[in-house]
């Protein structure tokens, strides 16, 4: 099974687009990938598309705010990665607050031993379950590597609450690296969940 998906599965590369815009509600996820979904519609029905997690901050008023530098970053196999330049220059309406698209930068997978997401959730909110889940997953994909579980964290999506964890994997074989980085971890990926990144070190899991 894991050998036929790792075969079936399309290389896959990092795309970051400039963005202008000072804040988005914080429930913005689910409105996000809508927004992006109407200028490339593909990407509703491609399974390993993905958006990384925004590097907003938080705050106490419904609304998250957004750096200067902030960064949209899609995770589209290699062979639509030119099809995604297609977002830059859109404006995006995302549940009533505008984004301006910029120009993009397309980034290669590395293939790294340590991975990192902030965000991984399985649907388990207890982190004893949700590590049977990942250690679970990892074997289906026969994948030997050792994890370091965060803090457990939530995000409000589409009017739903979801839990999750940061969570750091070592010791991942290199040749097994970036396909597991192609599919990433656990569910809700079009959310942000579960994708993963190249990390030097093991911090930031609080």
């Amino acid at each position: 099974m894991s050998d036929a998906l790792e075969a079936s599965a399309a290389e896959a590369v990092d795309i970051a687009f400039a963005l202008e815009g000072t804040q988005l509600p914080a429930d913005y996820r689910s409105a996000l990938w809508k927004a992006v979904a109407q200028v490339l519609p593909w990407m509703e029905d491609e399974p390993q598309a993905g958006i990384h997690s925004l590097k907003a901050v938080d705050t106490n008023y419904g609304v998250v705010l957004l750096p200067k530098r902030v960064r949209l970053t899609l995770r589209v196999p290699s062979e639509r990665a030119e099809a995604a330049e297609a977002l830059a220059g859109k404006l995006l309406d995302v549940a009533g607050f505008t984004l301006k698209v910029g120009e993009c930068k397309v980034w290669q997978l590395a293939a790294t031993s340590t991975l990192y997401a902030d965000f991984v959730t399985t649907g388990s909110e207890a982190e004893d379950l949700f590590c049977r889940d990942i250690e679970s997953e990892l074997a289906g994909l026969g994948i030997p590597a050792r994890l370091i579980c965060g803090r457990s964290r939530t995000m409000l999506a589409g009017g739903r609450r979801i839990t999750g964890f940061a969570l750091a994997l070592h010791s991942v074989p290199r040749e097994k690296s970036r396909f597991l980085q192609q599919i990433g971890l656990g569910n809700e990926r079009r959310l942000g969940c579960g994708v993963l990144v190249q990390h030097r070190a093991i911090t930031g899991l609080d």
